[in-house]
């Protein structure tokens, strides 16, 4: 995708994500496949909705471009015209959905936006009914209540709580 550089020349877009996995998972006697990407943020970073809106469009266009090149080494789109030979991507493809998971490793609480519509200024309720919505999925060791660290089954319990009183000494003594 370009962007402008200096003087406005295109640039290509080149980003990396922290972790990118492909996920088959088993939920109601339904198999689940999706591409699960973590961010990890030892900082809050106030235009993460954005940043990870970038990240999970290239992963779709990524998939895209990869069913298109996979019709055109086995010759899927020939013989088709019209809107499926325009596109070559077919109607019957399908994408994986991404889902992105933001954790936080500070000890404060995420004062970040967590959509897209909260980093607009203020808008009338109808333009932002015409605008999709971006939401973050954050794992923010502050805003776990205390009752809720007992979910977690593995060391991870431990880690997050470290996290979240590492700047109370009389809190982390206690963990």
């Amino acid at each position: 995708m370009p962007y402008g550089g200096e003087g406005g020349a295109e640039q290509p877009v080149q980003r990396t994500r922290d972790v990118i996995k492909s996920v088959t998972a088993m939920t109601d006697r339904k198999t689940a496949y999706l591409i699960l990407a973590i961010e990890n943020q030892a900082n809050i970073h106030y235009a993460m909705p954005v940043r990870n809106l970038v990240y999970d469009a290239l992963q779709y266009a990524a998939q895209v471009e990869k069913a298109i090149a996979s019709h055109g080494k086995s010759g899927g789109w020939r013989g088709v015209g019209g809107d499926k030979y325009l596109s070559k991507f077919l109607k019957e493809d399908r994408l994986m959905p991404a889902l992105t998971l933001v954790v936080y490793f500070g000890p404060k609480v995420w004062d970040g936006p967590l959509s897209i519509h909260e980093m607009f200024q203020k808008q009338d309720e109808k333009v932002l009914a015409l605008v999709p919505d971006y939401r973050i999925n954050l794992l923010s060791p502050a805003a776990i209540a205390d009752e809720d660290f007992e979910k977690f089954k593995t060391t991870l319990r431990e880690v997050l709580s470290f996290i979240k009183y590492s700047s109370d000494a009389d809190k982390l003594s206690q963990v």
